[in-house]
């Protein structure tokens, strides 16, 4: 069977569990997890190898509307995500509604 790689980006808002489910996909601890909102401040990528598979996953800021400088630079790595993976995770809240960060996402389908 051939080796099969790919890109997985996680995406979304502030303290939705982002950098909880990388850990965990991984299966070691990678990404800081916090309450305070923007913790992860740039891309951490983690990487799963298998026999036959390789699956790299990055972890993003959350998704917002940035205020100062600092937050223009975290979206950057955001906004790059949208278009350098093989896969969007996009991870969300139960109270969350469907159209929140659609503006975000449509930025994705420019490319």
């Amino acid at each position: 069977m051939p080796h099969k790689s790919g890109f997985v980006n996680i995406i979304g808002n502030p303290n939705v569990g982002k950098s909880t489910l990388m850990n965990n996909l991984v299966g070691e601890r990678i990404s800081i997890i916090t309450s305070k909102s923007q913790t992860t401040r740039h891309r951490i990528k983690g990487i799963v190898n298998g026999d036959d598979f390789q699956i790299v996953y990055s972890d993003t800021p959350g998704v917002l509307k940035p205020n100062y400088k600092l937050q223009e630079s975290m979206m950057k790595y955001s906004t790059s995500a949208l278009v350098d993976a093989d896969i969007i995770l996009y991870v969300t809240d139960v109270v969350e509604t469907i159209d929140k960060n659609e503006e975000f996402l449509k930025k994705g389908t420019k490319y």
